[in-house]
């Protein structure tokens, strides 16, 4: 079963803090940190999870519910790991890392194939050749976990400068590529 980005994250949080009650405030705090939500979009979660560990809320064998206060994972937490949560990346600046956004904190996992893609098409860019590169995908892949990790990798090495655009949310009727369209002209 695929979980959303979102139960991942709750299920991140509590394998933080196994055994231990994490309030539903708490939650909010560290997986909708800029967003308001009610209670149903952590129940939400909550079942996904569940049903995707085959757990009973009735007779729990890894999330239990702590009642009027949260949730607590009791599942056996193993790994060969000296950590179950690896520390966030040193080459993001800090004040991404303060956030609380869970995407900033997450190590990228199995996205080699696309990093090496991307300093290709930039050596390629450094040599004289025009690259035009867009990162597309559904909501939540990690896609700009991955454009984050390959401009720390860049910035490391020193071989470019870096410019960041933002696009924003445009009312009426409009371009699909409005930024790069409006820098074009």
């Amino acid at each position: 079963m695929k979980l959303t980005p979102k139960a991942l994250a709750v299920l991140r949080h509590l394998l933080q803090q196994p055994g231990q009650g994490v309030s539903k405030e708490e939650f909010f705090r560290a997986v909708w940190a800029d967003t308001v939500v009610s209670d149903a979009a952590l129940t939400s979660c909550i079942q996904e999870l569940r049903q995707a560990l085959h757990d009973d809320a009735r007779s729990p064998r890894y999330i239990e519910t702590v009642h009027r206060r949260g949730f607590r994972f009791i599942g056996k937490v193993v790994s060969d790991q000296l950590s179950v949560v690896s520390p966030p990346p040193a080459a993001l600046p800090r004040s991404q890392l303060a956030t609380g956004n869970w995407q900033l904190t997450t190590p990228l996992v199995g996205r080699e194939v696309e990093l090496r893609q991307l300093h290709g098409w930039l050596d390629k860019a450094l040599q004289g050749e025009r690259q035009f590169v867009f990162v597309t995908g559904e909501v939540g892949i990690g896609k700009t976990t991955l454009v984050e990790a390959f401009l720390a990798q860049v910035a490391g090495e020193g071989t470019a400068w870096i410019g960041r655009g933002q696009c924003i949310k445009y009312y009426g009727a409009g371009e699909a590529y409005l930024p790069l369209l409006n820098q074009a002209a």
